[in-house]
């Protein structure tokens, strides 16, 4: 029996250090994508500000393709430089139009990247919970088994000695009551 709490104590030993070795990884790991989800902040958040770059190029773009109408309608001289002129801007504004597009769809991209690993963060979170619920709750354990295993050691020993007087008083004996031990219970 002694060394059936034995094998539990110990049982109960290594599944807490499994335990803490697992919580100390999901805590590692949880560090990791929280460094993770700080970088695609941060990387939405310039995203976000290269946007409102663009948006602001665009809008002057826009601005400028404007003014280069309105000369052409005062001056028919400089009418085909002109056109010229807004055809370049405008092949620009197209290209500036379609690295903005793409640049949305960069920073959606980011910014789904972002909450999917603050999921996985919020996730990894819950599961640390558990495992530290399943911790303590090992650890609760294994301070019973300790508290019955000296139990038993405490009686295993008082039993002994009780034995070893018992044998001391047969070898003592000499017919009489003298020189016995008293037995007590403890």
């Amino acid at each position: 029996m002694y060394l059936a709490i034995s094998a539990a104590a110990a049982m109960c030993v290594a599944l807490a250090v499994v335990q803490t070795r697992n919580a100390k990884r999901l805590g590692a790991d949880l560090r990791v994508k929280t460094v993770e989800a700080e970088s695609f902040q941060l990387t939405a958040r310039t995203m976000e500000e290269r946007l409102h770059t663009e948006e602001a190029a665009r809008m002057q773009l826009a601005d400028r393709i404007t003014k280069v109408e309105t000369a052409l309608r005062e001056s028919e001289d400089t009418g085909c430089r002109l056109r010229q002129e807004l055809q370049t801007e405008r092949r620009k504004y197209k290209e500036l139009q379609a690295e903005l597009d793409s640049t949305k769809d960069a920073h959606d991209a980011a910014i789904s990247a972002m909450w999917s690993a603050r999921n996985e963060v919020d996730n990894l979170g819950q599961e640390n919970c558990k495992l530290t619920e399943a911790l303590n709750t090992e650890r609760e354990t294994a301070k019973h088994w300790k508290e019955e295993f000296h139990k038993e050691q405490a009686y295993r020993l008082s039993t002994e000695g009780r034995i070893m007087r018992e044998v001391n008083n047969l070898l003592r004996y000499d017919g009489t009551a003298h020189g016995q031990e008293e037995l007590s219970d403890e």
